[in-house]
């Protein structure tokens, strides 16, 4: 079950800095090019599956710094 709006529209409609994380293993993210067109970076990491922060923390804590520098 999701949200209405859903959260990538959320996503897209805020007004700061934002990323979105996703599993490298996933291949390319499905709507990349309209997350990226509205300003949203859109950042793929290795070693990791849905829960990216518990399965590769030090991929995770680096690619946040780096969207929040």
């Amino acid at each position: 079950m999701g949200t209405t709006p859903t959260m990538r529209e959320l996503l897209l409609e805020l007004k700061i800095p934002r990323g979105f994380l996703h599993p490298e293993a996933d291949g390319t993210l499905a709507g990349a090019e309209a997350l990226e067109a509205t300003g949203v970076a859109v950042v793929a990491l290795p070693d990791c599956g849905h829960n990216i922060m518990l399965d590769n923390p030090e991929a995770f804590a680096r690619a946040t710094a780096e969207l929040l520098a």
